[in-house]
Parts: structure tokens; sequence; C-alpha cells
């Protein structure tokens, strides 16, 4: 089980057995880079084209310098860390690259996808939130225990998960980054798909902060004032029979606890106008 202040030390500080040779399978070995294949749990969905470029001048430069780590796999090898790694080895024309094979089942595979991605660069929310999910639906692993092997707060993992419940317009906000973490967690506390999707487009359309955007949630969420019922008995039945005939107009005597009113209904201007003379004429 790995301590909840394990990440940042590395993939080789948390797992010490992945530089421990395997059976009598050597440290290291060279594989030509058409022996591997990427990670089929890979939680990154969107490869930053900007960091990919200085990666492949990188490489081109001065080689890969930290092995890829991978598994056998149907003949060849399944990349566990390192796709970005063989990527740019790729772009940067290298024929052979150096990796370290493990022995891994999958549910290692795609922890070690994770925290690797966790680790050197952050995955935006949408592919963070994808890859607990992942981990639960095909390894039933619970928030507990995702929490303790990617060393991050139960709450954060459950929160990061209720992010797929989003709309699919926000979804792909989160996905490009458009929209932050804290702006989505801020439209989740709205309950229908329609209030998510118009606080999303104000804060894209007005800037809105997180705080802001909480508190926008915040006043749509406020209970509304359920207004009494208005004291109606025979004896007000009977006045407003009184004035409706009186006054060839509907009218409504409205009574509280305190006070009240009288309501009286028109149609048109010509007949707002035979009710004010009526009324006003002595």
């Amino acid at each position: 089980m790995l301590k909840k202040n394990s990440l940042g030390k590395g993939l080789g500080a948390m797992f010490p057995d992945l530089l421990e040779k395997i059976g009598d399978k050597p440290l290291l070995v060279t594989c030509g880079i058409e022996e591997l294949v990427p990670n089929r749990y890979q939680a990154r969905k969107d490869f930053d084209p900007g960091e990919h470029k200085s990666l492949v001048a990188s490489v081109r430069k001065s080689g890969i310098i930290q092995p890829i780590v991978a598994r056998k796999f149907d003949g060849g090898y399944e990349i566990i860390a390192g796709e970005r790694r063989w990527r740019a080895a790729q772009e940067a024309g290298l024929k052979n690259v150096p990796v370290i094979i493990r022995d891994a089942g999958d549910q290692d595979a795609a922890v070690f996808s994770l925290i690797e991605n966790l680790l050197r660069a952050n995955l935006n929310p949408l592919e963070e939130a994808e890859a607990f999910h992942r981990l639960i639906n095909e390894f039933s692993l619970s928030h507990e225990a995702i929490s303790t092997t990617v060393g991050k707060d139960r709450s954060t993992v459950t929160n990061a998960l209720r992010l797929l419940k989003l709309p699919k317009e926000i979804r792909e906000a989160l996905a490009r980054r458009t929209l932050s973490a804290g702006h989505a967690r801020a439209i989740l506390a709205l309950e229908s798909a329609e209030e998510q999707i118009r606080l999303f487009k104000a804060i894209l359309s007005k800037g809105l902060n997180v705080r802001e955007a909480e508190d926008f949630a915040r006043g749509k969420k406020k209970t509304k004032t359920v207004k009494k019922k208005p004291v109606h008995d025979e004896h007000l039945a009977e006045l407003e029979k009184r004035l409706s005939r009186r006054l060839m107009a509907r009218v409504n005597i409205l009574s509280r606890k305190r006070g009240g009113s009288i309501e009286i209904r028109f149609g048109s201007p010509d007949e707002l106008n035979r009710l004010l003379e009526v009324l006003l004429t002595k």
C-alpha cells in the first residue's frame, strides 16, 4: 500500500521493484520502437503539442535518459509508464529505446499509468475523473483505495468523479481546460442540467471567477418563500360577489394575518377607464 505522501518522489521511490530484476530478466533491455504499444489504460487523452515538441527536441539531442517501463504483451511489450517518451522517440527518428521489463497485471498497469501522469504533468480534470472511474469499474477499487494508491484525499477522488455527471458540453470544456475544476464544482451545486448550462455559459461570457460562480449557484438554490394561502371565508366570498356585481368586473379580496388587498381585474384600456369612472365618481 502506498503512503499518501509518496507522490512527488518519482515512480522508482514509490515502486522500488520497478528497478529490480524480474527472475533472470536483465535490469534493462533495448527494444525496437515497433515492439512497443501504448498502454490500454492510458489516462491521458490529450497530449500537449508544445510539451511534445520540447520533448522531441530533447530526445533528438540527448536520447531517452529515463527508460520506458513496459510489460510483455502479444509478442511485444505494452507500455506501463513512458508513453510520451516513446512517442517523442518515434518522431525523433530513434530505432531503439531503453526499456525496463515489469511483470505487471492489468490493475498495476492502470494504476502506474495514472500515477505517472499525476507525477509528470497534471491530467485535465476530466481525464483524471475518467481514470478514477475506470479503476472503480474495471478493478472494483473503492474511493478509499484509490485515495491511498494515488496519494489524494478521498474527498478529492469523490469530487473528481462527480464531474462525470455534468452535461457533455461542460465536460468537453473541462477537457479543453477552458473551464476549471473549481468552476465545475460550483456548477454541480445546481440540480438541473438547464441551470448548469446557464451558469456554465455565464462563466464563459461574463468571466465569472470561482467565488462568483459559487455565489450564483447559491442564489439559485435559495429556497423560494412559500406563499401562505390567503384566508378566504364565506364572508369575503360574499363581499367579492357584491363588488363584482357593482363594478361589473372580477374582484378578488386577499386577506392575510395582517391586512390584505382588493384586486379588480380588467381586460382592456376601455374597461380600465370605465372602472376608474365608477370608482372616482362621488
